[in-house]
């Protein structure tokens, strides 16, 4: 008899630690998500204007002109005209968004599907010492080239997300993408479609 009463307590007690696991395990996400929120909030009253945006330092470049005008020689990023979308050919807005960001117009800026994909990535090449995708949006790449930099912390992608969801609060997928195009390194020292296109093309 006694040894029967042991044996319906352990179940109990198995039961109990599962719900009270599950109870904190509901309490930390909701503690999380309000955290998210609380920041999403913060960020977006302290993300200036678009025009801020468009405006803000691409860096400098050196050109050497020859007397008849003609550049001889350039030093640094080349930074091209900046083009609205509606001057950006579609063909060029819809390639960037399959090979960059194939959920760009269904995501909030940041990318679930995308972040378990890196996730699962990481777990199937651990001690391999590959660098692993980083699930970056094309909303977090223009945070991260507006706002902050390439470092690959923990705290700085963090900052990303947060700043990330807060942009898609701010402004429209349009409008994003019109940053993105105008700002993303290209290769080359060319940052920008337009001075991609001068670089590799030779014309606008």
């Amino acid at each position: 008899m006694a040894g029967s009463g042991k044996s319906k307590g352990a179940p109990s007690r198995a039961k109990t630690w599962a719900l009270r696991t599950v109870k904190i395990g509901v309490a930390a996400a909701v503690a999380g998500l309000l955290a998210i929120v609380i920041a999403v909030v913060i960020a977006l009253q302290s993300l200036p204007d678009y025009g801020s945006l468009k405006s803000s330092p691409n860096g400098q470049m050196i050109r050497v002109h020859a007397a008849d005008g003609s550049v001889i020689v350039s030093l640094g990023p080349s930074f091209g005209r900046w083009l609205d979308y509606d001057q950006i050919p579609q063909v060029m807005i819809d390639a960037m968004v399959s090979t960059e960001d194939k959920r760009f117009y269904h995501h909030p800026g940041v990318d679930p599907v995308g972040m378990a994909r890196a996730a699962w990535v990481a777990v199937e090449n651990r001690g391999t010492g590959r660098r692993l995708q980083g699930a970056s949006t094309i909303t977090q790449q223009v945070t991260r080239n507006i706002f902050l930099n390439n470092s690959y912390s923990f705290g700085r992608k963090i900052r990303e997300m947060v700043l990330a969801l807060a942009l898609e609060r701010k402004f429209s997928k349009r409008q994003i993408l019109e940053l993105y195009l105008n700002k993303v390194y290209f290769g080359g020292g060319a940052y920008g479609i337009d001075a991609a296109s001068r670089k590799f093309f030779g014309h606008p």
